[in-house]
């Protein structure tokens, strides 16, 4: 290569390449003198930008770097690195494949809470940098005419996230997060859901009940109140759903997941 004679973007991209693994003929760009030859220059560069990818993991994935240790942490990074390339202009997005990625590893298979984990981790950051909107009191929903409630429908917090989890993998995070020995991984009977937002800068997360999950489901695809009750029907008696279904509005609303009172028709307030 005649560095003369190379435009300085396809040095550039030939750096990139030698980089990401990929073939280059940058070395011949590179001055081959002491002390360091140019493939021990090259390799500087190539150890130094996988070093701050898994620096940028840990940053993201603390709780799952304690479990697995500083030798199998600096394995998965590396080998995730090598086949996920980061494609951002912010380094705070690189890692979003993880929990996905060690999904669909053979080396870690056998500890399918690691993948919960991550997904916890990369959910719980989604949720401290979502957008901010001002969140309603419960005092919003009492000011709404009782005939008006039929056709109530609801905006949530754009930090909002739902998760399912098989094993005890939030029981594991907290005690990971708090310096606490962490439960021995255990599965539950069956998936358990949970609701992730963030309140006053502060992030929460807590389990569902099958009657919570329904009746949110149902309104994050828009469906008004008695839409919503028509929903729980399956679940809970007829005689139990409007009071069940408002106490469930009021906690959304003490917790600062709500952030919109419409209606199906016209606008109820806001």
């Amino acid at each position: 290569m005649n560095t003369l004679r190379v435009p300085l973007r396809e040095l550039q991209l030939d750096m990139q390449r030698h980089l990401l693994g990929e073939k280059s003929d940058v070395s011949a760009a590179i001055v081959d003198a002491p002390p360091l030859p140019a493939a021990d220059r090259l390799a500087i560069y190539r150890n130094a930008y996988q070093v701050r990818l898994i620096d940028a993991l840990h940053e993201t994935y603390p709780v799952l770097h304690g479990l697995l240790g500083d030798e199998a942490w600096v394995q998965l990074g590396y080998a995730y690195v090598a086949a996920h390339p980061s494609v951002f202009r912010s380094i705070r997005w690189y890692g979003r494949e993880l929990a996905d990625f060690l999904a669909a590893c053979s080396s870690f298979d056998e500890a399918p809470i690691l993948s919960e984990v991550a997904l916890l981790e990369w959910t719980l950051a989604e949720v401290f940098d979502a957008t901010d909107a001002p969140s309603l009191p419960r005092s919003a929903l009492a000011a709404v005419e009782p005939s008006a409630w039929g056709s109530l429908t609801l905006e949530f917090h754009p930090s909002l996230r739902r998760l399912a989890f098989s094993w005890n993998t939030a029981a594991v995070w907290k005690a990971m997060s708090q310096d606490e020995t962490p439960p021995r991984p255990e599965m539950a009977p069956a998936p358990v859901r949970w609701l992730l937002w963030r309140q006053n800068l502060q992030n929460y997360f807590r389990s569902m009940s099958a009657v919570e999950e329904a009746a949110l489901d149902s309104a994050l695809r828009g469906r008004n109140f008695a839409q919503l009750c028509e929903d729980l029907g399956a679940l809970l008696p007829q005689e139990e759903i409007p009071a069940a279904a408002a106490s469930l509005l009021g906690t959304w609303a003490d917790g600062g997941m709500i952030v919109k009172v419409g209606s199906s028709g016209p606008e109820v307030s806001q």
